[in-house]
């Protein structure tokens, strides 16, 4: 069995901090005493773990939340604190310097997203009647679907189609509007946006480089409605549910060796999964991954090539596709040794085509613990026993 990974060691360290964030959470009562007692559930405290991209300060009467993320790779930069302030309360006057932060007096009513991971996150907290807008109607979320056919939902386009709409939004007139900023042009729309009055906040949940970082921007999207409470009991939960997988997992001594993969991409044979959220989830599962490097933490291309260079001797391939018609010809799938055995798998088992609704690309953004019982289960088969797959299936080969 490999090594603990830095994922698990801040397993370790999130129970520490919760010891001691018990101990202490009486203090600071005299402080509090200047919040108003209708906004007495914004005292619930934010401790950020995991995710890398974004930081939150609790003060007695209001909250700081600084996102930072920058990418050589996408020419993409964000540098911005966001002050949280509850309705009614009087501005900070802090010695750090928030002249260039953006206030957000909350909780807020409203809201629109066009990222579906974001929409999953608020409705997670319980907040699907305050969404007015997303992406579009392929969501798989049943909830959100009728909502969406009933026009209580309106359609403002998806974040990696088109950049957002003012016109669209100033109809709407969200309350916020969250937006998936993955490069500078969604930046400079944001800008554009909060020139004319709009209350728009990036998200970097999709740059986090650990799937457990990914899940803990739940309690970024809380602060704007005062659902700190809800955010905390459900990522404790989560957390609770990885460590005791990883306990689990600590009995096994094998490392089987796997790989991810997205089919086909735009501009090479293959995109792949090495360092990103989705690539943490075999380091998590003590897998080799095959594919890892010191590249960058998102989805890159590689050529068939390469491809089978690196995992040639892997023992499961994970990929997007339900079939293997459109994928190269016979004669190189089979060097693989996982498509040899029959061990490659797919995660659009939870699938809408009607809809074009995916729920790997929902779910997973807040029940990352689901996704690794699925792992296990499939590295791991006498582990757990019982598992029924959740989002994985067999690929079918046709080429074999």
């Amino acid at each position: 069995m490999q090594n603990i990974n830095q994922v698990s060691v801040a397993l370790i360290a999130w129970i520490v901090i919760c010891f001691i964030h018990c101990q202490s959470n009486t203090s600071g009562e005299m402080a509090e005493s200047s919040l108003r007692m209708n906004d007495s559930t914004f005292l619930e405290k934010l401790d950020i773990d995991f995710a890398q991209n974004f930081t939150v300060y609790n003060h007695p009467w209001y909250k700081i939340a600084h996102i930072h993320y920058q990418s050589e790779y996408r020419d993409l930069a964000f540098d911005q604190k966001i002050i949280f302030l509850p309705k009614g309360n009087s501005v900070p006057k802090e010695s750090e310097d928030l002249s260039d932060a953006w206030l957000v007096e909350v909780p807020l009513q409203s809201v629109a997203a066009n990222h579906d991971g974001e929409i999953t996150r608020l409705a997670t907290l319980g907040l699907i009647d305050n969404i007015v807008g997303m992406g579009g109607g392929g969501i798989y979320d049943s909830r959100l679907r009728k909502r969406w056919e009933e026009k209580e939902i309106a359609s403002i386009g998806y974040s990696f189609h088109q950049i957002s709409q003012p016109e669209m939004i100033l109809a709407l007139s969200p309350d916020v509007l969250l937006l998936h900023a993955y490069d500078h042009g969604r930046l400079a729309s944001m800008d554009k946006l909060r020139q004319l009055g709009i209350n728009a906040i990036p998200q970097f949940a999709w740059a986090e480089p650990s799937f457990l970082g990914k899940a803990e921007w739940l309690k970024f999207t809380a602060m704007f409605f005062n659902k700190e409470q809800e955010a905390n009991e459900l990522f404790d939960k989560i957390v609770q549910r990885c460590l005791e997988l990883r306990q689990l997992l600590d009995t096994n001594s094998s490392s089987p060796k796997a790989f991810m993969t997205y089919f086909p991409s735009s501009d090479s044979d293959w995109s792949v999964h090495r360092n990103d959220f989705y690539a943490s989830f075999l380091e998590f599962a003590g897998v080799q991954n095959v594919l890892k490097d010191d590249g960058p933490n998102h989805l890159v291309g590689m050529n068939n090539e390469m491809l089978l260079h690196l995992a040639k001797d892997a023992d499961v391939w994970i990929t997007n596709s339900r079939s293997d018609a459109e994928w190269p010809p016979a004669s190189y799938l089979q060097s693989f040794q996982a498509y040899r055995n029959g061990q490659v798998y797919h995660y659009q088992k939870r699938t809408r085509y009607e809809h074009d609704a995916y729920d790997w690309y929902e779910t997973p953004e807040v029940r990352p613990d689901l996704v690794l019982e699925d792992l296990i289960s499939i590295f791991y088969p006498d582990l757990l026993p019982e598992h029924e797959l959740l989002f994985f299936d067999k690929v079918n080969l046709s080429k074999l």
